[in-house]
This record gives C-alpha cells, structure tokens and sequence, in this order.
C-alpha cells in the first residue's frame, strides 16, 4: 500500500484509532468474590470512567467477618456474578478477562492427590560396597497461593498431560452448565509451583527424548553431572511445553479463548513457553533508579526492579519471532510501599516496559471495594493500588490517556528490531547442578544467565536492538532476500550467537547451511555488526527507544530515561523523507524539524515521544527557523492563597502565603495528616506584547499531580516530571489567574489512621504487609509533602 499526497498528509494529522485493547486493563482483585451486582456495576462506571479498557478477574482470599457474602468459585452464584460482570462490560464496550483458576498456581480442591504436584524422592544407600540411587514418586503438598474460596486445594502437576486435562475439564463443565459466556482470554499467573522436580511419566519420556535410560544414571543425576542434568532439565522442559502450556492454549482456542500467560517462573525454555501462547506477558517487579532529573525515589521506602530489559524481552521476543500483535505486562508489582506511589513514580517504568517491546499494560492491581465500605476500603496486599479509592485516582485518568495514546502506536505495524540473539539454554541448564530443579524467576536470572545478560546489554550499548530465539524456532528460520526470516515472517539483519554457547549437531548444521546461503551469523563484533545495521544514535545519546515498520515509514517511542535534557540533531537508522512529533502526553501532533538529512530531538529527562517517519515529502519543507538562546521567564511571585476543594478531613480555612509551600508545613494540625486536593491560586499581569508571546508554565517539584487553570479555563494534568504544561492560546492582556489544583497521596492520613489503632487491616490470610512481605505499621511515617514547594513560572517557548 502507497500513500501520497493528500492521503499521507492527512495521517500525518491523526493519532491511530483507539480500541479497548490500546485501552490499560487491570488485574482486577476479587476479595472472598463477595460481590454483588450494584457494586460490580459501580466500580466497573468508574474504571471505564478512567479510562480502563480491561479488567482481569483474579479471585482471591476474602475479608475478616465476610463469609456470608462470599460466593464459592465456580459454584452457581459464581457463575452468576461473571455473567453480571460480563453483561455490565458488554454495555461499555470493555472486555472481560479471568484468571483460569483462583490466586496462583492453577489448582484446587477437585485436584486429587495422585494428579497434584510431584518432587523425586531419591534414595541413596550402599549395599554391599556397590551404591544404589532409587527415586519414588513423593508428592509437594503446594496448595494454592492467596485461593479464593472454592478455590483451595493442591497445585495440579502441570507435567502430567492427565491432570492438566482433568484440571480444564472441571473449568470447562462450569461454564457449559451455566451457559455462561467465555472471557475474552484466560490468564496465567508466573509459575510459582515450588519443588515440583518429578512426575510419573518422566522417566518413560526421557528415555523417548534423550535416547537413553533416567533410571540408570540417577547416580548421576543427583551428583550432578552436568550433561545428565541438562538432559533432565530439558525434559521437563518439553513436558511443561507439550502437557500444560500446548494443551491449556488447545482448551482456550476450542472455545473461542485467547491465552495470556506469564512464563517466567518456569523450568523451561522461557523462550517456546511465550511463543506458544496468543499474548504474553511478562513483568516488572521493583522501581528501577534512573536518576531522571526531579523523579522522587522515595528512599527507604522502594524496592529495586528485578526487571531489567534483559528480563524484559523475554516475553516481546517470543512476540515478535513469531508474529503474535501483543505483549502484555503486569505492570507495577510493587513499586513503592502502600499509599506512598505516585503517577510520575509509575511512568519511567512503564515507558522502560514500551521500550522493550510491551504493547498492552495491566496494572497490577485493582481490588474490588463495595461503594459503601469504609476508607481506605478492601486492598490487596502488594502495591501499587490504581483504585478510586486512592488519592491519586482524581487525575489517573490523564495516565490512562497516556497509555492508550502510546499503545496506539505500539500496536501498530510490525516490529523492526535489527539482530537475533541465539537462547543458549543448554548453558543454562548445566550450570548450578546441585539443585536439579532450575526456574527461570526474575530474581534469579543474574545468577543463572550472567553471560547471555552481558551478551544483551553489549548489543544494548552499541546503539542497537534484539530479539532472543530458540533452537526450536532458529530451526525454522531461513535466508530470504538479503536477511534472516523467522517462520512468521519477521525478518533481521543478523543472528549473534553468545561466546562459548552450547549448539547441538543439528542446529550447527543448520547454521551452517544458513551462511552458505549468505546469512551473518556472528559474534559481538562490533565492526560486523556496524557492515549489517546501523545502530540507532538517539540510544547511544542516552535515549531508550523502539522501532516499527508501518505503511507510511517507521516510527519510534522513545524516552529519555537519563538524568539528562537532550536537544540535538540525530541521525536515524533508516530512510526518511519527513517525519512527525507525536506527543502522548497531551495529544499535540507537529512536524519534526529536519537539518541536513537529521532530526532536531528534544527530550528532557523524564519526557517520551513517538516519531512517525514518511518515505515521501508531505509538503515542502519550510525554511528553519533560528533558536534563540535561552529564554524568557515569569516568575509567578504571588502572593498565593490555598484552599481545598476536596479533602479528608474536609478544611474550610484559606490559607495565604508570598509562595507556594506543601501544606504539611502550615500551622493546623487537620492538614498535616490531610488527604485530597488543595487549589494554590495566584494572578499574574502581562502586558501586550508578553500576551502574545507562547508560554509554558513549569509547576516545579509537585507533590504530587496537579490541574492547572488560566483564567478559569483547564489547560491540562501535569502528573509527571518535567511538571511542565503548554499555555496556549488563554493568556491574555492585563491580570490572568492562574489556578493549580494539587492531589497529594494517602499517606499522611492512614499514618493519622494507625497512630489513632482504626482498625482497617481487615483483609484474610496475608491481610496487609511492606515491601519485605512483613505486617508493619504506618504509625511512624513522618509526613510527606503534599503539594506545591516552590515557586512556578512560566517560559517562553518557540514550539
């Protein structure tokens, strides 16, 4: 398809349409599933009013005193409810997803013994001066994690083709004798099955697999031979891949279902486990310390992100290798501790996710909460909480647009990344022997796979980017015009295998016969590399990034996740004739300036863009205008008052102050532990010509969202750093007021909650606990700023 003229110009206008699948969704937590249909339909109003296009129905343990209202999973008022649920959906165009069991892993109390989780029991003695290794089938005893009701019981065996079948079965009779619609797409949670290192059929499929008999070699096995080791591993591997992962997406597809499932966790090729699935997903676990200029860590109060982008690609590699449209991610599994995360906390993270290949977010998590339950309402126990009963819900829905506008993009076209990278599990799989069962976690991959990880940063900061295939998917790759092409059709300019990796006969010869063709198979040679693809400046200025192919050129989002403003001319690695800003935070579109054959990029620290490129000229190029240094400012010196709007307790008193200053400092003990939303007003006077200058207002440190107001008129939500909003066109001659309504976080007020013993911790089983996974208190929490602390201004801009 050609686009000229006209046509192209007009794209070149226009955001791509946006869908209930560019929409985030959201993990939606079913404490005790006592709900009800008046308040299913009150908390769905209010996401959809937000923005959300998904909810993920995750029934888990209920709250204290509830039982009456519970309903039993699967049992008919269960039924009953998802039907309601899919029904209030249905009415607004969003999409109902469910967890294909209750908490994690997939199991329950109609899971028997014999088809429940397996562990080897290996018996080790000496007869006679000869040793003897013998292996009994024991079972784990694992029940399910955080069930709901109705849900409790043993973890199936998720090797064991029988028991997954059986486990589906009983799933699939509820739905059929309820006649209760399918969700959209079931979801599997991260494979948590602990010990599970055996199941019956394994010795008989290794034999049929490896060629040789398991139960010879159990000697060897336990002692930790590494080629006998990695035999076994990859066993199970297939075993997980074939009876669980190929048979559960069998199940889904029969009736009309898509799979989304997180692979991480597993003792498999993470690689063949994401391929198999229709979406899937991978996870961000920790708030990641970019060092973005402004971007509070909140010290003392954060966990490190596990998830670096090596981790990060396991699941859009997958994706990408062989065709499929999306990679999700449950976003946010704990960033920063309870009612301490803000909007802008989540966006470096997010952005790091879209620059690694996710197209559709899910935020981990939303609870369910009855509409007349008492603040702070039901929670779950890990943050984030992105629920209305938080504080900062008021301007969320500016998240949610942000979100939406940049999966718009991301969903569109095919990806572009330049090199495969070769998986070399069977190097995994021989290291750390002694203990046999070896789980692909997030927490554990530096240990498990330091090379391949230094392999994937090297290519990283060379300016370009990789996807990771397997043996199973490189055998079908082929040489096809000039580069390689996976069977799906995605093609690369190269394949880099890591130093040292474990191939297998088969494979090489694969290879081989690929470089006969004239395929670059290569090393990290950075000089190869540079003859093949040319790396991408903007990563190598600092500048994280992703690129597409699209009817019209390419496009990239990129964000500047340094603690640095760039402004500079980039050379992009491909062809263009034009090209375009897209700016997901508020939506303006404009044409990019082009000098000499490269685009003028400015990002500030914190900032992200999508840059569409055009292979034609849309209209002649305008002769560049010239910058000048620096630029203007108005301090906005006051004096200021501050009122609230909205808060808890609610505070009638105005305050006036010479400059903005958070309100936990002021002298009245109701707003030091206030939660909600304070107006800081001020008037500025501008004289003819300053009026029809163009003006951006930069709100400085906010803590932590803010609406701003000129003349009365909203001209946008300033959630994350640069805290900077564009003016437009509402300033005018003479005195104009400015108005900035801040929402600051719940903090100070259910510290004020545990210093007065209201009892609010009400939830079963693991109720609420800290980023250690340890019951705390919040009783000792000093204050945190809530609201402006320093002066605003506004900046002349030339854009």
């Amino acid at each position: 398809m050609i686009l000229v003229g006209q046509a192209m110009g007009a794209i070149a206008q226009s955001w791509p349409v946006s869908s209930v699948i560019t929409k985030p969704g959201t993990r939606w937590w079913w404490m005790g599933s006592a709900v009800d249909s008046v308040n299913l339909r009150w908390n769905l109003d209010l996401l959809y009013k937000a923005g959300i296009g998904t909810v993920e129905i995750t029934p888990i343990y209920g709250i204290q005193g509830n039982e009456k209202k519970e309903l039993r999973y699967l049992s008919a008022e269960w039924m009953r409810a998802l039907r309601a649920t899919e029904a209030i959906a249905k009415e607004k165009g969003m999409q109902i997803d469910l967890n294909n069991g209750t908490g994690w892993p997939f199991g329950g109390p109609w899971v028997p013994k014999n088809e429940a989780a397996c562990k080897a029991v290996f018996h080790d003695t000496v007869i006679d001066g000869r040793r003897k290794v013998t292996v009994e089938v024991g079972r784990t005893g694992q029940k399910v994690k955080r069930a709901a009701p109705g849900g409790e019981g043993f973890v199936i065996d998720h090797f064991d083709k029988s028991a997954v079948k059986n486990y589906l079965n009983h799933i699939d009779s509820a739905f059929k004798t309820s006649a209760t619609p399918y969700p959209a797409t079931f979801f599997n949670d991260s494979y948590e099955v602990y010990g599970a290192d055996w199941t019956p059929a394994l010795p008989t499929e290794f034999k049929k697999r490896r060629g040789y008999d398991l139960l010879t070699v159990l000697d060897k096995l336990v002692d930790g031979d590494p080629q006998i080791v990695s035999d076994y591993r990859e066993t199970l591997s297939d075993m997980l891949l074939e009876n669980f992962t190929h048979q559960w997406v069998d199940w889904a597809h029969k009736n009309g279902v898509k799979v989304r499932n997180q692979a991480h966790g597993s003792p498999a090729n993470l690689i063949d486990l994401y391929a198999e699935v229709d979406i899937p997903e991978t996870e961000g676990f920790g708030l990641s310390d970019f060092g973005i200029k402004g971007l509070r860590t909140d010290s003392g109060f954060t966990r490190k992100n596990d998830s670096d982008i090596s981790m990060l690609k396991y699941a859009s590699s997958a994706a990408h290798i062989t065709g499929k449209p999306l990679t999700s991610s449950e976003t946010f599994t704990w960033l920063t501790e309870h009612f301490r995360t803000s909007l802008s906390q989540m966006k470096p993270d997010l952005d790091l996710m879209f620059t690694c290949g996710v197209n559709r977010m899910f935020f981990h998590g939303t609870t369910y909460s009855p509409k007349d339950e008492a603040w702070p309402g039901w929670k779950f126990y890990a943050s984030v909480d992105m629920s209305p009963t938080n504080s900062i819900w008021r301007d969320a829905s500016a998240l949610m647009t942000y979100i939406d506008r940049c999966q718009r993009f991301l969903q569109m076209g095919q990806p572009d990344n330049d090199f495969l990278v070769y998986l070399p599990i069977k190097d995994f799989w021989k290291r750390d022997t002694k203990n046999l069962l070896m789980q692909f976690d997030i927490h554990s991959m530096a240990k498990k796979a330091p090379d391949f990880i230094k392999t994937v940063l090297e290519i990283d900061s060379l300016g370009y980017d990789c996807d990771y295939i397997s043996d199973r998917y490189l055998l079908s790759t082929q040489y096809v015009g000039g580069e390689l092409q996976t069977a799906s059709g995605t093609r690369y300019k190269a394949l880099i295998i890591p130093e040292g990796a474990d191939i297998d006969t088969r494979l090489r010869q694969h290879l081989n016969d690929l470089k006969l063709r004239g395929a670059n198979i290569m090393g990290i040679d950075p000089e190869r590399m540079a003859l093949v693809a040319h790396p991408e400046e903007m990563r190598l200025e600092g500048i994280r990034t992703i690129r597409r192919r699209n009817v019209t050129g390419w496009h990239y989002f990129m964000a500047n996740l340094s603690p640095h403003d760039i402004r500079k001319p980039i050379t992009l690695a491909v062809p263009f004739k034009d090209a375009y800003w897209f700016d997901p935070m508020n939506g303006d579109i404009k044409r990019a300036e082009i000098v000499h054959g490269k685009v003028i990029i400015d990002l500030r620290s914190g900032r992200s863009l999508i840059l569409q490129t055009y292979n034609s000229l849309l209209a002649p190029l305008k002769k560049r205008r010239a910058k000048r240094n620096g630029c203007e400012k108005v301090l906005l010196n006051g004096p200021w008052t501050l009122n609230f709007m909205e808060s808890t307790p609610k505070v009638a008193r105005t305050f006036k102050m010479k400059s903005p200053h958070t309100w936990e400092t002021l002298n009245d003990t109701s707003v030091k532990v206030l939660m909600g939303t304070g107006c800081y007003t001020t008037y500025i006077y501008l004289d003819k010509a300053k009026a029809k200058k163009h003006w951006q207002i930069e709100l400085g440190d906010v803590h932590e969202s803010a609406r701003v107001y000129i003349n009365d008129k909203p001209i946008g939500v300033a959630w994350a750093v640069p805290f900077v909003l564009d003016c437009k066109d509402v300033l005018k001659e003479g005195y104009n007021k400015i108005s900035i309504e801040v929402t600051n976080l719940p903090a100070n007020r259910i510290a004020d909650m545990d210093r007065k013993g209201v009892k609010w911790r009400k939830m079963k089983e693991i109720n609420i606990v800290n980023l250690e996974y340890k019951k705390t208190t919040y009783a000792n929490w000093s204050p945190v700023p809530s609201g402006l602390t320093s002066t605003p201004f506004l900046c002349e801009t030339n854009n």
